[in-house]
């Protein structure tokens, strides 16, 4: 009985670190975040002209250098914030985002709004870029490049799109949930670690 109980007792002690030596030496933790427009873009945007249906849909650095009229943002994740209400949730969630990836390069947060937009004060953070474009700049921007749906009163449905180095779409957030907000911070951290 004594033998039987040591054998129990060597196994209920030594099982479990043999099982977490095996998954460390075989398994792998690494997550996918998916890539939007895979396969091209299905269905066009009415005012957007000629898109691409062929291939993955990448945006061009040149098409957003000639609307912001700065080419800072290459090589680099980039959140664009673009057709949101301004309230003290959103930026209260854009801080929170902000105060992640403050002493980070190669994070961007970059917030767009109408040309008759003025809020913006300065702010502490390098990493957060802000523009104020034309009606049809912002809806080129919005709905040609990033793929958002941005009504007639400039607002998107989605207002926080992830894009990573090499120019593709990676998510859709709604920046007024916290829980969106900790999602994009968990995806771009998988991102920063591929």
């Amino acid at each position: 009985m004594n033998k039987t109980k040591a054998i129990l007792l060597f196994l209920i002690l030594v099982l479990p670190v043999l099982i977490y030596l095996f998954l460390q030496g075989f398994g792998k933790n690494q997550f996918a975040i998916p890539v939007y427009y895979e396969s091209g873009l299905q269905n066009s945007q009415d005012d957007c002209g000629n898109d691409a249906k062929n291939g993955p849909y990448r945006l061009v650095h040149a098409s957003i250098r000639e609307l912001l009229g700065t080419n800072e943002f290459e090589e680099s994740i980039n959140v664009y914030e673009i057709g949101n209400r301004d309230s003290h949730q959103l930026r209260n969630n854009l801080y929170t985002f902000l105060e992640k990836y403050k002493d980070r390069k190669g994070v961007n947060l970059i917030s767009i709004r109408e040309e008759k937009d003025t809020v913006f004060s300065p702010s502490r953070y390098g990493a957060w870029y802000r523009f104020n474009l034309s009606d049809s700049n912002l809806l080129s921007l919005g709905r040609c490049i990033l793929r958002l749906d941005i009504g007639s009163d400039m607002k998107a449905d989605s207002g926080l799109v992830l894009v990573d180095k090499k120019l593709q779409i990676r998510g859709y957030y709604d920046p007024l949930k916290l829980k969106e907000i900790d999602r994009l911070n968990t995806e771009i951290y998988i991102l920063l670690s591929e």
